[in-house]
């Protein structure tokens, strides 16, 4: 009887075994898929829309300059350099979303995708940037007013439709993963019912399996979460990026209230790329994080930018008593101070110079994307300061 039983228990634990190890390949497989296909391709597209649209910024930036008569042509040629360099970014991205594993769907939603980024691809290199590199500004920003934005929105809805599928596909796998995760549940159960000497067995494995689904929503909300600090914080300083600034200050104007001022502080690192050619680019990387951190740690109640590789704008707000410019100007020499004093990277001790730029904007007026521009030109045009250490230019 005892070795009946036992063949019985045996036979029960093999079958056990390898139903188990079926359902349990399952759920994994399908939560695999899920990630290794459906997360990335969103990753890779998202970060493609964002990419677009500082690409765009670039592009009004250079064309806004061009037809500034005051403009410099370096600063043109600035803006051109990172427009190619955010195209060949945005092929890069879809390469690797074109490699990713695919539903006849997603496919065929992506082939729209790919016709309408050839376009827009075409209208940018083959005929803004012919013009701006002709010096034809006025035609430049007709072309992007007449043809430009309504090809821009036509491949954002697009996109936005290639995104919505991708994530119904993610919704889909997940629940399938679910769905598989519960029959496991049922059959655990079932058998740990049947045969007392599993339910240890039974009950220990579901709880890891539990485990390993909680872990997989969770991960799965952190890289949601990720994904939407990569649009509006910068990666390498963890302030507020270039897309951050050109969403709070390029979508409508800002009016300042009654009684309030805004100050607009530009820091931009003198021969940066010197820096990263002789310390290399990892010691650039924490040079860049160290100098949001001491601009942030001076001007604790403003908000810092990173609106280009080497360039930083700080925004802060006052009331409009007589002494807040000074009270600013302090605050801009303690920057300097601080920013010029010795840096310890990598057991290296580096001193940095910078240029800086303020700009200061009264009550009733009104702050756009002009203020960008406004800011360079202090950079090289702007009255000293009483230090010499820094220009300002008073709207």
């Amino acid at each position: 009887m005892n070795k009946k039983s036992n063949v019985i228990t045996n036979i029960v634990v093999i079958l056990f075994i390898i139903l188990g190890a079926i359902g349990f390949s399952l759920v994994i497989s399908e939560y695999s898929d899920v990630m290794d296909n459906d997360v990335a391709s969103r990753n890779y597209l998202q970060q493609r829309s964002t990419k677009m649209h500082e690409l765009e910024t670039d592009l009004c930036i250079a064309i806004n300059l061009g037809r500034n008569a005051d403009a410099d042509s370096a600063s043109v040629e600035e803006y051109l350099d990172k427009i190619n360099y955010s195209l060949s970014e945005c092929k890069e991205l879809m390469k690797k979303y074109e490699a990713i594993e695919k539903t006849d769907y997603e496919e065929k939603q992506y082939q729209l995708v790919k016709t309408a980024m050839d376009q827009y691809n075409e209208i940018v290199s083959n005929e803004i940037l012919a013009q701006i590199n002709a010096g034809h500004f006025e035609t430049a920003n007709s072309i992007y007013y007449d043809r430009f934005i309504n090809k821009r929105n036509g491949l954002d809805n697009i996109l936005n439709d290639l995104l919505s599928i991708t994530d119904d596909s993610i919704d889909e796998r997940y629940d399938k993963a679910v769905f598989n995760a519960n029959i496991l549940r049922i059959f655990f159960t079932g058998f740990g019912i049947i045969v007392l000497v599993l339910l240890n067995m039974l009950e220990a494995r579901k709880k890891r399996m539990a485990k390993s689904l909680e872990t997989a929503v969770d991960a799965n909300e952190k890289t949601q979460m990720s994904l939407n600090n990569a649009m509006f914080k910068d990666n390498v300083t963890v302030s507020s990026n270039r897309f951050s600034f050109v969403i709070e200050y390029g979508a409508y104007p800002v009016e300042i209230p009654d009684g309030e001022e805004m100050y607009f502080m530009m820091f931009d690192i003198k021969d940066f790329s010197g820096i990263n050619i002789r310390y290399g680019s990892d010691a650039g990387d924490k040079l860049l994080a160290s100098t949001a951190e001491r601009i942030s740690g001076v001007f604790e109640d403003g908000t810092v930018y990173r609106t280009g590789s080497d360039e930083f704008v700080a925004v802060i707000k006052t009331d409009d008593s007589q002494d807040s410019f000074a009270k600013t100007a302090n605050l801009v020499e303690r920057a300097y101070r601080s920013l010029t004093s010795e840096y310890e990277i990598n057991n290296q001790r580096i001193t940095v110079d910078y240029d800086i730029a303020l700009v200061r904007k009264a009550s009733h007026d009104t702050v756009d994307m002009t203020i960008h521009n406004q800011l360079k030109l202090a950079l090289t045009n702007g009255r000293y300061s009483a230090s010499g250490n820094w220009r300002y230019y008073e709207d």
